[in-house]
């Protein structure tokens, strides 16, 4: 019998308050400027998150979010959103899985995932929990995009992480590939789901462009990867 995969929608002050703070102490963004990604941080609280340990700059966000005059009409408006957003992922979600399987030439690994809302720009992923996060701040076909990209991301590491460790790749080498790999997001098998582009980062032009020259080729994934490994290597 076919089980078709669900994606939770939900928020966590918790998990925001620590998207905010990591995304402030790690300021490789891939040649994105990483002011303009952290921007509704007061440059007071950035001193304060700078300054202490993770455990405790996410306990001060925390609070600074929860204390957020505007939090109440905030989360009102995000409460709508998340509404919003589960009704137009449901309509492609099955179809959505059923490709990044074929694609992948994997089975997807988990039967849940879970979707967190941000009140930040940036959108992390937990690879050990099976979640990511999407901004409030976002339009809906940007987070459906978003939601295809940070999926691939769990799916590419879960089979592949241990492959990319074992040819010799580094951590950094495996973020590259890991990242520079959703340009198949804009390739024709998403072109029923995908209305918001994949750009990626500044840094994976070049990476991507060279892997969807390889893809166009054979289109088998293992070749991509095995290419890519090269690449960069």
């Amino acid at each position: 019998m076919k089980i078709k995969k669900k994606l939770n929608f939900n928020y966590d002050i918790k998990k925001d308050a620590w998207s905010w703070v990591l995304i402030a102490k790690d300021k490789d963004m891939w040649g994105l400027n990483w002011r303009d990604q952290i921007a509704q941080i007061p440059d007071e609280l950035l001193e304060k998150i700078e300054k202490f340990d993770f455990d405790l700059a996410q306990e001060i966000v925390e609070q600074y979010i929860e204390k957020n005059s505007k939090k109440e009409h905030q989360f009102s408006v995000m409460s709508f959103e998340m509404e919003a957003l589960e009704k137009s992922w449901s309509a492609v979600e099955e179809r959505y899985f059923e490709i990044l399987s074929v694609v992948t030439q994997k089975p997807i690994f988990a039967e849940k995932f879970s979707c967190f809302f941000t009140t930040g720009f940036v959108c992390p992923y937990n690879e050990e929990e099976n979640w990511f996060m999407v901004s409030m701040w976002h339009s809906i076909p940007f987070s459906i995009t978003t939601i295809c990209h940070e999926l691939m991301h769990l799916q590419f590491l879960n089979y592949y992480k241990n492959y990319l460790k074992e040819q010799g790749c580094t951590n950094e080498q495996i973020e590259d590939l890991k990242e520079a790999m959703t340009f198949l997001l804009n390739e024709k098998d998403f072109d029923d789901i995908i209305l918001s582009q994949d750009v990626g980062y500044p840094e994976h032009v070049e990476l991507r462009a060279k892997l969807k020259n390889i893809w166009s080729k054979k289109q088998n994934f293992q070749n991509l990867l095995d290419e890519g490994i090269l690449l960069v290597k």
